[in-house]
């Protein structure tokens, strides 16, 4: 099937609910199977199992349903479909698809989190080099408990993950058990053991993510870091749920949509769509207080991936070597010290890809009305103490020259709404008005400055999967000097007479020369946590 007759038919489904019926839903991280006769979500993209002749039966009922009228529509959502489109995965079907560690390591991961059946079907998301993640679908484990009586409700077991830490060595290319299956857990986790009972007319499934951390993702976490930014995020309803987390792995609920790209930020309408949809939803994301006054923590994952490097220096490209690397990360660091740039609860990792839009044609077209509760993040990971800007510019890094000042600008008006409380008390509507400018002036001005920041640790974490894995060295160079050049490209614009600090130093100063704006009981500009 081509790439335009699947996006076809998967904007038709999106726009056309039949009764269709698809196994699994599109992925934040790579594209499952559709097949039929099996309930389950609604799917955006998706790729058709080509050898599935009942898929084309299924897509032609699909395009002859629905209202004609909405055609033009439909047009726009194939047109983003199709763009937005990713390869084929094959279908994991367990037990035998995984390979040992993983499978045994995923099986574990799952009866801890109260699924206790094998998965019906698994789809890989992503493989080893930053994580193992899995999309399952399972027997609804609240169905499992009505009938049994047994409740599964685990949210976080460190005790446990002595047994996963067991299945997965800490070599990443590892391909046989540390452990037999049996002593792994009191129920047989081998090959032989009873197949799961087939799905019966009452039964309902679940679809959840599994997140095995990789030993890449290791030397960067300390085990109290992983996971605790996901369940963070999910108590203040900013992410999945976190179903089940150790020190190993983890389950979460699975989001259905898709992740956002490059175009969903830069496009001429985006700041329409999701761009102000998303808004509000960072702002309350960087409201939640954060546990102490620590610096922030990318500092501490560039120290981490330093070390590293240092020990892998015969892998990095010619002509770099780990001092020059670490010494451009101290002037950095002493920069933006200097600086004193906001310290929030970030994401750390807020490219496009880590944003989640819900629903269904609004997902697939970037101009499509949104509100907040249609998007979330995931993949809380390097998330903690962080710069605003560094969130901020993150979500709109691309190739040099191609960032749109207007859909940014746009966007930071609206993220600064919910700081706001109407018009500043006391002020007549020009000064109010002066005023607000002046702040949008500011932390625009804020947002810009970080751009060499962000290349920067992006340059530095390939120099780090060089320097641990040498024999895929090949792979991450292009990369790594690619992130290099335009880091050395713009890291002056923060030095005292950058261009970024002079913008920056007289934003600020303009802020400061506006009426003073009255705030109620003492409160802080970012004190309040904006209501999404």
């Amino acid at each position: 099937m081509t790439t335009t007759a699947f996006a076809l038919t998967v904007a038709a489904a999106a726009l056309f609910p039949t009764d269709t019926r698809l196994i699994a839903p599109h992925l934040h991280h790579s594209s499952p199977s559709l097949t039929t006769n099996q309930f389950g979500p609604r799917s955006r993209t998706c790729i058709l199992r080509q050898s599935d002749d009942s898929n084309l039966e299924t897509s032609q009922v699909v395009l002859g349903a629905g209202n004609a009228q909405r055609a033009p529509v439909l047009a726009r959502c194939v047109r983003f479909a199709a763009s937005t489109s990713q390869r084929a995965r094959v279908s994991l079907a367990l037990p035998g698809g995984l390979e040992g560690p993983q499978r045994a390591a995923l099986g574990s991961l799952l009866r801890r989190a109260g699924f206790h059946t094998e998965p019906r079907h698994v789809e890989e998301l992503s493989a080893g080099f930053c994580n193992w993640v899995y999309l399952c679908e399972v027997d609804d484990a609240s169905e499992l408990q009505n009938q049994t009586g047994e409740s599964f409700e685990v949210v976080s077991d460190p005790a446990d993950s002595s047994e996963i830490s067991a299945i997965i060595s800490d070599d990443a290319n590892a391909t046989t058990l540390s452990t037999s299956s049996d002593e792994l857990d009191t129920q047989s986790d081998s090959s032989d053991a009873a197949p799961a009972q087939p799905m019966g007319p009452g039964r309902r499934v679940a679809y959840v993510v599994a997140k095995i951390f990789s030993p890449l993702a290791k030397l960067r976490l300390t085990p109290a870091m992983r996971g605790a930014a996901d369940a963070l995020a999910a108590a203040h309803g900013l992410g999945p749920r976190v179903m089940y987390k150790n020190d190993e792995g983890m389950i979460t609920d699975f989001v259905r949509g898709r992740t956002l790209t490059e175009t969903d930020i830069h496009d001429k309408k985006a700041h329409k769509g999701v761009l102000k949809a998303l808004a509000p939803k960072l702002a309350a994301l960087h409201s939640v207080p954060l546990p102490s006054q620590e610096p922030p923590v990318l500092w501490h994952f560039m120290e981490e991936m330093l070390l590293q490097i240092k020990k892998g220096e015969a892998a990095l490209p010619e002509g770099i070597t780990p001092e020059q690397v670490s010494a451009e990360v101290a002037r950095m660091r002493r920069r933006f010290d200097e600086l004193q740039m906001p310290v929030v609860n970030g994401h750390g990792d807020l490219k496009p890809s880590n944003v989640m839009q819900r629903e269904v044609c609004g997902g697939l077209v970037p101009d499509v009305a949104a509100d907040a509760d249609d998007v979330t993040f995931i993949d809380f990971e390097l998330s903690g103490p962080h710069y605003r800007g560094y969130d901020l510019y993150k979500l709109f890094r691309t190739t040099p020259g191609k960032l749109s000042r207007r859909n940014m600008r746009s966007f930071l008006h609206e993220y600064l709404k919910p700081f706001r409380d109407g018009r500043p008390r006391g002020l007549n509507f020009l000064s109010a008005r002066a005023l607000l400018v002046a702040e949008l002036n500011e932390i625009e001005a804020e947002t810009l400055a970080f751009e060499p920041l962000t290349w920067l640790e992006a340059a530095v974490f390939f120099f780090f999967a060089m320097a641990t894995y040498p024999a895929k060295a090949h792979e991450w160079q292009p990369l790594a000097l690619d992130r290099w050049r335009c880091y050395l490209d713009s890291s002056e614009i923060v030095q005292p007479n950058g261009t970024a600090t002079t913008a920056l130093l007289a934003a600020r100063a303009a802020k400061e020369a506006k009426p003073a704006q009255k705030r109620g009981r003492g409160q802080k500009y970012f004190n309040a946590v904006p209501a999404v």
